[in-house]
């Protein structure tokens, strides 16, 4: 099962893998553009309530207390507890609520929220339909929902034998993310929930060379692959010191597209 899904039944190792991914990419120069460029384009004249659905340790939630007027009330929503304790102790802020819920039931009234912002959050649900309708739910009209995510159908770490390259990307990341292709499937789900997809916008984060960011997700799997059983230890041993070989011969590759979805309630 994807450990997101079932975040706090996995062992500290897992855990710690998570924190240590989510806020190494929430410190990457590139993804904070990703974020701040689909938070420049949230409408903010008026809006009082923002939900980040599935916030993980709090990048975002710290993002948008960083821009939101005064008034502003911002609630972090997770299933995660651990998760939820990771992102209480590394924000301060009384701006920021911390909500342990479900996506697909959310504590909240209808017709309430201006912003709901679901951050890599649609990849690892189990059922991404039933999570949008509730947004549309929560959602005031004209309210704005923001789904950035990844492709990961198309995330690839460039490997010495290709075929076994493809191979090996697949069994990765598809024993960490529920739903590889959310994005291809992204305007039909937007659609499906009775929400209307305003625009979108494509993004893609390459390292040739030399890895940063990605090599950031070899070592996250180079303690996921034993502590989640993804790979024999040898094969996965096999592949951490292939990669980082690459990374420090300069012939290291890795690249990968996120998309960010605008949409908003009629």
């Amino acid at each position: 099962m994807d450990p997101y899904q079932s975040a706090d039944k996995q062992s500290e190792a897992v855990i710690g893998a998570i924190v240590e991914r989510l806020e190494a990419w929430g410190k990457d120069e590139r993804f904070r553009e990703f974020i701040e460029d689909y938070l420049d384009e949230i409408r903010w004249d008026g809006v009082s309530l923002v939900v980040d659905l599935g916030c993980g340790t709090g990048v975002v939630a710290r993002m948008l207390a960083e821009r939101a007027g005064t008034g502003v009330r911002i609630v972090g929503v997770n299933l995660s507890e651990k998760l939820l304790e990771a992102a209480r102790g590394l924000s301060a802020d009384d701006r920021i609520e911390w909500c342990h819920a479900s996506a697909d039931a959310l504590p909240m009234d209808g017709g309430t929220a201006d912003v709901v912002i679901l951050h890599t959050l649609m990849s690892h649900l189990p059922d991404p339909g039933a999570v949008l309708a509730e947004v549309r739910r929560i959602l005031k009209p004209g309210g704005q929902a923001v789904i950035f995510d990844a492709d990961y159908a198309s995330t690839t770490f460039a490997a010495d034998d290709w075929q076994r390259g493809m191979e090996m990307d697949r069994k990765l990341f598809g024993a960490v993310v529920t739903h590889l292709d959310v994005c291809r499937r992204m305007p039909g789900l937007i659609m499906g929930a009775g929400l209307k997809l305003e625009g979108y916008r494509a993004h893609v984060i390459a390292e040739a060379g030399y890895g940063d960011f990605w090599l950031s997700s070899v070592r996250g799997f180079e303690k996921l692959i034993p502590a989640l059983a993804i790979l024999p230890a040898a094969e996965g041993q096999a592949w951490v010191a292939e990669m980082l070989t690459k990374h420090e011969a300069g012939t290291f590759f890795a690249a990968g597209n996120y998309y960010t979805f605008h949409a908003s309630k009629a």
